[in-house]
């Protein structure tokens, strides 16, 4: 029976979420754990409330810091305050708004033992502002199978919600520090996940674990169908959007990152559609959408738009390598 660290990243909450969120972790039925709740510079007045509110429970340790960093590097401080905790079996990310179902932390350690595995992660019911039911499955409403992903389909598309994520301490050492996210713009869950595939097992529990609460200040919420034909085709024309390559740029970038954390050749990675290869016009990444489909993991429609980009780049690369021809002048 492991002791867990649960991080539990606040900016000026909602307070009535947040005591919600953590009554939620008193009311486990797995009550070996602290929680490291890492403030990302909220109001002396939200600080205070949230002092307030885990006063008496020594289990609650409060941080706060004088920099505002952001969702993405708030939780890196949170995992770097667990660095060297010898108690630590597993380690929990936790949000400022949901709701933790009372088995979450007890079923999860249980699948991370009998499965060995070093991730386990759930799937989430969505609820409104009021806790009512949006809809009972994440996974279902978003087309998620990640069941069947492998560490080049979750590079295509993360299925992994970091609210839901419990992991082996032992993964620290691999994912502090976090990259920087320059050119890019990913999350802290899909660069656990993305190391974590890569060093071991994923254990996948399709039953809720987390009421996923979706309103208008979420940092990432929900989007119907995501990743699937449809919903790319619909959402490039309902937002006009111009060609631009930030999408494959924040894959090369994430690609290249994971490399070298892991001392990985990009060119000698199987099946790395994201590698510094000759031009190809993107041919890799739609036979990483194919397999996708085959799959059932859904994210044919993101490997379709990453491969715009990247055919789109290779067009100019290769129009700029060829120039203008010069005329012949020596008549």
């Amino acid at each position: 029976m492991g002791k867990i660290g649960i991080i539990l990243a606040t900016y000026n909450p909602n307070m009535e979420y947040l005591r919600k969120q953590i009554e939620s972790l008193r009311e486990q039925t797995w009550q070996d754990w602290m929680c490291h709740v890492v403030d990302d510079r909220s109001s002396e007045a939200c600080q205070s409330q949230i002092q307030a509110t885990i006063a008496g429970d020594r289990r609650f340790h409060f941080h706060s810091y004088s920099e505002n960093v952001g969702s993405y590097h708030n939780f890196e401080r949170g995992l770097e305050l667990c660095v060297g905790d010898q108690r630590l079996e597993a380690i929990a990310c936790c949000d400022q708004d949901d709701i933790w179902l009372p088995d979450k932390l007890e079923r999860q350690w249980h699948a991370l033992e009998s499965q060995s595995a070093l991730l386990v992660h759930s799937d989430l019911e969505l609820i409104d502002a009021q806790d009512d039911t949006c809809h009972p499955s994440a996974w279902e409403f978003e087309q998620r199978s990640p069941q069947n992903l492998t560490p080049q389909l979750l590079l295509l598309r993360n299925t992994l919600t970091g609210c839901t994520m419990m992991f082996r301490p032992q993964l620290l050492s691999l994912v502090l520090p976090f990259p920087s996210r320059k050119g890019g713009d990913w999350y802290h869950d899909w660069w656990i996940a993305l190391i974590a595939s890569h060093q071991g097992k994923i254990a996948h529990i399709s039953t809720p674990l987390v009421r996923y609460r979706i309103h208008d200040t979420n940092t990432v919420g929900v989007v119907e169908n995501a990743g699937t034909l449809s919903q790319e085709v619909m959402t490039g024309l309902q937002k006009a959007e111009k060609l631009r390559g930030r999408s494959y740029i924040t894959h090369c970038n994430l690609n290249h990152a994971v490399c070298d954390r892991l001392n990985l050749n990009p060119q000698e990675v199987e099946n790395n559609p994201f590698g510094d290869r000759p031009l190809n016009f993107g041919w890799p990444i739609l036979e990483l959408g194919w397999r996708s489909w085959q799959a059932g993991y859904g994210s044919q429609g993101i490997a379709l738009r990453v491969f715009v980009h990247k055919c789109r780049k290779d067009v100019k690369r290769l129009l700029s390598r060829s120039g203008p021809s010069l005329p012949n002048n020596s008549q």
